[in-house]
């Protein structure tokens, strides 16, 4: 049962963390189409900060194809959260929100699964994306690809 309450927890956070993503907006004067899918995209720094002021160890770098999974995963991921959302709504019995939860952050990790990226792997982007201004405007353009 922990791992499950850990796993919510993760969830919840990548809730949130999706949520603002999905009122990002970006132009980017450049066409990213003609970049080839294996080209790591630059991060601001490959470095980052730890809870303790310390620095983490280098973070991997993030390809199109990466942010391609990423926007496929994430569209999947948001449409589950808001059905969730509109299902809660219409719950009362609390042990029925928390079977719906779960069930969510089951199909959650499943998107991100199906979409060709380990859960972590998924956070991890998501992560970068908020951190690196440019990786976000590729982000949003593949997400608008989608629709």
């Amino acid at each position: 049962m922990r791992k499950y309450g850990q796993i919510a927890i993760s969830m919840m956070l990548l809730m949130l963390l999706a949520l603002g993503m999905i009122g990002a907006s970006g132009c980017d004067s450049q066409d990213r189409s003609e970049q080839s899918s294996s080209t790591p995209l630059p991060v601001t720094s490959s470095e980052q900060p730890d809870d303790s002021g310390g620095m983490t160890a280098s973070l991997p770098p993030v390809t199109e194809t990466d942010l391609e999974k990423a926007a496929v995963a994430h569209k999947k991921i948001t449409r589950i959260n808001q059905d969730l959302q509109q299902s809660v709504l219409q719950t009362d019995n609390m042990d029925d929100r928390r079977d719906l939860q779960l069930k969510a952050n089951k199909d959650m990790v499943l998107a991100a699964e199906n979409a060709g990226l380990e859960f972590e792997t998924y956070n991890r982007i998501m992560h970068q994306i908020r951190t690196d201004s440019q990786m976000e405007m590729v982000f949003q353009k593949k997400l608008e690809s989608l629709e």
